[in-house]
């Protein structure tokens, strides 16, 4: 018979609450739902534009519309958790998941999806940070630690699933049954979080900045529609977007620090734990979006394979992912925030180098399959230290700036990295091609029309489109030099990916405190939460 742990020893194993196992689930099952809805879109997009007759504008529209709400509000709706109840907030935004989920699916027209799915994202803004910030109030010491872990794997695993649901439905059912595949899950977390979770809000009574908030709506807002429409080139609209991020930027940082009870506290933000954690955790969703991004692109345009076939290989991610997570939350325990961020981010680039070295035309499947798995390895690894970083460095009043920052740190990240390269890739691509014009004799150029060649230059899919038009040899080699423009493009792009990791490596290297401190500097945090607990008690 065993004897009971010392308190020592309790102290250091930390503390969970009751039904842990269950009240975890549904933390966990919220999660999921959110990070299925940031990757559904992207796999029926062609049928969608088939469907409701979308422009290009429209279909960038529907991809970023659920991260523009989510994106722009998980800030301002996780501070107002923490202040009247994180529990009612997380059930609310299953709640809405919902109808504006029905909404999506059956929409009459590209715009009314795009409202529906901004709608589905503001939902995903109340859900998803309560998450993690439920489990930064309830858990203590490495039981946290393992609990995100968990959170961390599971709930990021859920975004590459995603597609591959979703891609079995398109492949038997109508394009908005894609939209569907969260309802479930919603409603299974409105039913076990009703009955299981406890009741979690900060135990001061501090009133919400609502001035704040609605600065921080307007100014990520702006932000992220501006990043999503750079690869459109710098225009009036995209210029105008980001003339008012710096506005509302401006007045933002200005209202936090006069802010009684600032929703951004920028002097918790500025602790290394804090701001390296977000930085590093920023390129590491970047780079699992920056992976997808290229990989399915390059796999259906290059390597020729299906949708679905191409979608299935992503499997890989996820495979890393999991384990990874799990690894990572033990891994912590032992050596370290910053042993274990090194890690992770190392297998990330190990990952995109091998993309760069091994994906041409002709190569096996194999190393498409290797490298998803090295990629996903190293976010696995590097997400449950970001995630456990961001909570722990902050106090549990303060949960929903952490939880928030978290989600930031995907979305912007995925925002990001899939613009950046995105034009990258255009923009290498539209170049080869303008130099192979430039060669050609004018009766060829001639003979191939302007529109056909701005048709060429401007996509892949316009060069599928214009070698239909053509004879079968001309096709090959109009396929062929289209094949291999994109492999150039993607070079470059992968070597951009590679260099931001590589300098998120050397940041959480130099900046990120070593583990003696970063244990004193969470132990100190704690223990001011444990007397705020214990203050609001008596």
């Amino acid at each position: 018979m065993s004897s009971p742990p010392t308190p020592a020893q309790a102290s250091a194993l930390g503390s969970a609450p009751a039904k842990a196992g269950l009240i975890l689930t549904v933390l966990i099952l919220g999660a999921t739902v959110a990070n299925i809805n940031t990757s559904i879109s992207n796999v029926a997009l062609p049928s969608i534009a088939s469907a409701l007759n979308a422009t290009d504008t429209e279909l960038t529209g529907i991809t970023d519309a659920y991260q523009l709400g989510i994106a722009a509000t998980v800030l301002y709706l996780g501070a107002v958790g923490d202040r009247y109840g994180r529990k009612g907030m997380l059930l609310l935004g299953a709640l809405l998941c919902v109808p504006f989920s029905l909404a999506s699916a059956w929409s009459p027209n590209a715009v009314f999806l795009i409202v529906a799915q901004i709608a589905v994202g503001v939902a995903g803004g109340m859900l998803y940070p309560t998450t993690l910030s439920m489990i930064t109030a309830l858990w203590r010491g490495k039981k946290l630690t393992g609990a995100i872990a968990l959170w961390t794997g599971l709930g990021t695993g859920a975004s590459v699933l995603g597609p591959i649901m979703g891609g079995y439905l398109l492949d038997n059912y109508w394009w908005g049954s894609v939209f569907l595949i969260t309802v479930p899950f919603a409603l299974l977390v409105l039913v076990m979080g009703a009955i299981i979770l406890p009741r979690s809000r900060a135990a001061e009574k501090a009133p919400v900045d609502h001035a704040g908030g609605s600065l921080s709506v307007v100014m990520i807002s702006s932000f992220v529609l501006g990043i999503v429409m750079l690869p459109q080139g710098i225009t009036i609209t995209v210029a105008i977007l980001f003339a008012v991020t710096l506005v509302s930027g401006t007045l933002f940082v200005w209202r936090q620090k006069r802010a009684p009870n600032p929703l951004f506290d920028l002097e918790l933000a500025a602790v290394p734990t804090f701001w390296v954690a977000f930085v590093a955790g920023l390129v590491a969703f970047g780079a699992l979006v920056g992976a997808m991004f290229i990989g399915q692109q390059f796999t259906q345009n290059v390597l020729r394979y299906t949708p679905l076939h191409a979608v299935l290989l992503t499997l890989a991610l996820a495979i890393g992912m999991l384990p990874a997570s799990v690894f990572a939350g033990k891994l912590i325990g032992k050596r370290g925030t910053r042993f274990t961020f090194i890690i992770g981010l190392a297998f990330i680039a190990i990952g995109f180098v091998e993309m760069l070295i091994t994906w041409r035309a002709g190569t096996a499947e194999v190393w498409v399959v290797l490298a998803y798995l090295l990629v996903g390895i190293g976010i696995g690894m590097a997400a449950t230290p970001a995630s456990r970083s961001l909570s722990a460095s902050l106090p549990v009043s303060k949960a929903g700036m952490s939880s928030g920052s978290m989600d930031l740190t995907k979305d912007l990240g995925g925002a990001v990295f899939q613009a950046l390269l995105g034009t990258l890739l255009a923009v290498v691509y539209s170049r080869y091609f303008v130099q192979a014009f430039s060669s050609l004799p004018p009766e060829e150029a001639q003979n191939l029309g302007a529109r056909a060649t701005q048709e060429i230059s401007s996509s892949y899919e316009g060069a599928e489109a214009v070698a239909k038009t053509l004879p079968g040899a001309d096709a090959t080699q109009l396929i062929d030099a289209a094949q291999r423009a994109f492999t150039e493009g993607k070079a470059v792009a992968i070597g951009c990916a590679l260099l931001s990791v590589l300098i998120a490596l050397g940041l959480v290297w130099w900046k990120y405190p070593k583990v003696d401190e970063e244990h004193a500097l969470f132990a100190q945090i704690r223990a001011e939460d444990d007397k705020d607990a214990h203050a609001a008690a008596s």
